[in-house]
């Protein structure tokens, strides 16, 4: 890394710039990124999917958040790079950028929101920003990656419950509500969602690279690689969707008429866009994207699909908890061969397409980084008497799935018993709470906590996060997180979370228990969640003196529902032991 960022600096020098400043991110603005844009892993090695560094003449800084804070202070190299919490960074940038500056910024990579960010801390220092055409990490890149090439295809209807022509009329009429001309679809997950279209562009996340320009009234454009698509989807879209290639997207935005509105999602556009169209004196009006909560209020094929989905899912978890606790030589197995084994129970479900994201398995003092990612360089081999957790999903064609499991293997600890615990008893004060409507996750996330804070100890990550269907296994608007500012999604009926709470012991160990939920109504209007995800809780590490008697009903009711899930598709020996380790208590 040290003559990489040396590169830079030289070609910072030699284009007068002050500071170039790189976000963990691809002209899409996804949170899984291809290889082809790891631009800040090449520049810093930090590997976390939510980070920025600015690169100075003389010096460079990096931020990311409390996920990754062990996990950057291992990977990065603290004599090129200070290390910062994300927080911090636009203090940072308002101290540290002099007046009169000029900074290098590539506008595909940065949304509009960002940008106004930047220029608000910076507008006291007459600071100036260079839009670069080429980002200068790709110059040096010389073994970058290709961009992904995969073959589009099409989600069925009896998958995706509503056909994409329906889609797009609902999100046209939002658009004349809006008075808006037109609409900048520029999320990869919202242009899957709208189209019933699907891809393997990103690892685990079937999405295709693509814009698409959605108007208010004719004909929409999809602007693509056309090399991705057979003539039987040109065919079946071509009624309704134009597919031109990228080279079209320039000439088309630069042709908007000045007396259009545009709508853009101000955190979901790249700047590159705003830059064109101000440029043409367009009128742009800022709007949430309109196909984000539509996306996350499931209809009910969508939802169906989702319990069939984690109810497979759920038999591969057990599976490998069987084989965790009863058919494993510690001393032979390792994190990357666990790992592997739950692969190997997960990819003959039916109507399995991939993984929903990287597995973490995490062994002893790796589980106490909430996203440990094992690599052959870390890879621990299993011992007794260690925590090990398993985070893992799958993605199939009518749902999405996302569990973790947290087991002993050999005896635990008191501590470790007393921190599981209280993780329990977070997960299950949220699983069974009832709110009301206009509910946000923010003002629900306390009741996760409770039971660690009595002790003074607390998880440095959201609650819960949105699930889509066969798509992002992160998706908003939907989430579960700790804030007094109240400004996120009401919970609506139709949604998908997970109700994750978590412990990590920083260098000793790491908890975390994870169920996938849907927002529900009662007939008294109240809301509730409803659990799908089912795999055992391992009993080894419960302290029942900790529990009270709802709280023993609700897991022995839970272990009730998993056992009779679940038994029908086990062979004898595993339903045998999870006959026992899901008996009452």
């Amino acid at each position: 890394m040290d003559n990489r960022v040396k590169i830079l600096q030289k070609y910072l020098i030699k284009k007068s710039w002050d500071a170039f400043i790189i976000p963990r991110a691809d002209e899409y603005l996804s949170e899984y990124i291809a290889p082809y844009a790891e631009r800040l892993k090449w520049i810093s090695g930090f590997s976390g999917s939510a980070g920025i560094a600015i690169i100075f003449p003389e010096k460079a800084a990096v931020f990311t958040d409390g996920r990754y804070k062990l996990q950057i202070q291992k990977e990065v190299n603290n004599r090129l790079f200070s290390i910062h919490n994300i927080r911090d960074y636009y203090e940072y940038i308002k101290n540290h950028i002099p007046e009169n500056s000029t900074i290098a910024i590539d506008p595909w990579l940065f949304s509009k929101n960002t940008i106004d960010k930047i220029k608000k801390k910076l507008f006291d220092k007459k600071v100036k920003i260079h839009f670069q055409d080429k980002n200068p990490i790709d110059l040096f890149w010389k073994d970058q990656p290709q961009r992904p090439l995969s073959k589009a295809f099409l989600q069925t209807i009896n998958y995706a419950g509503e056909d994409f022509v329906s889609k797009i009329k609902k999100i046209k009429k939002e658009l004349v509500k809006r008075k808006c001309d037109y609409f900048l679809v520029t999320s990869l997950d919202s242009i899957a969602w709208i189209l019933n279209l699907r891809g393997s562009d990103i690892d685990n996340t079937p999405v295709n690279l693509a814009y698409f320009i959605l108007p208010a009234s004719g004909k929409t454009t999809l602007y693509t690689d056309l090399k991705k698509f057979n003539k039987p989807i040109i065919s079946k879209l071509s009624p309704y969707v134009e597919i031109k290639g990228y080279k079209f997207l320039y000439k088309r935005v630069s042709n908007i008429s000045s007396t259009s509105v545009v709508g853009i999602d101000d955190n979901r556009t790249p700047y590159w866009f705003v830059k064109e169209l101000i440029k043409n004196n367009v009128k742009l009006k800022s709007i949430d994207d309109p196909c984000n909560i539509r996306k996350a209020i499931k209809n009910r094929v969508e939802l169906k699909g989702a319990k069939n989905a984690n109810l497979r899912d759920g038999v591969s978890v057990t599976k490998f908890l069987y084989w965790l606790k009863n058919k494993i030589n510690i001393e032979k197995e390792n994190e990357i061969s666990a790992s592997n084994k739950l692969y190997e129970f997960r990819k003959n479900n039916e109507l399995f397409f991939s993984l929903s994201f990287d597995s973490i398995s995490a062994f002893g003092k790796h589980a106490a980084l909430p996203h440990y990612r094992a690599t052959k360089k870390s890879n621990s081999q299993f011992s007794n008497d260690s925590i090990y957790l398993t985070d893992s999903g799958g993605q199939y064609f009518d749902g999405t799935t996302d569990i973790t499991r947290t087991i002993i293997l050999g005896s635990a600890s008191d501590e470790q018993k007393d921190r599981f615990t209280r993780v329990l008893k977070g997960h299950i004060a949220l699983a069974s709470t009832i709110f009301s409507k206009k509910t946000r996750g923010s003002e629900i996330d306390y009741v996760a906590r409770k039971s660690l804070q009595e002790i003074n100890c607390d998880f440095d990550h959201g609650t819960g996060h949105g699930i889509g269907s066969f798509l992002g296994v992160h998706e908003g608007p939907q989430k579960i997180y700790k804030s007094n500012e109240h400004k996120d999604q009401y919970l609506e009926p139709g949604m998908i979370l997970s109700n994750e709470p978590g412990y990590y012991k920083d260098n000793e160990y790491g908890i975390r228990i994870e169920n996938l939920v849907i927002v529900k109504v009662r007939k008294d209007k109240k809301f509730y969640f409803e659990t799908i995800s089912w795999a055992p809780i391992d009993r080894d590490l419960i302290l029942l003196k900790l529990l009270n008697n709802f709280e023993k009903k609700w897991i022995n009711e839970y272990h009730n529902k998993v056992y009779n899930n679940l038994e029908k598709f086990l062979e004898a020996k595993e339903k045998n032991w999870l006959k026992n380790v899901t008996k009452p208590f």
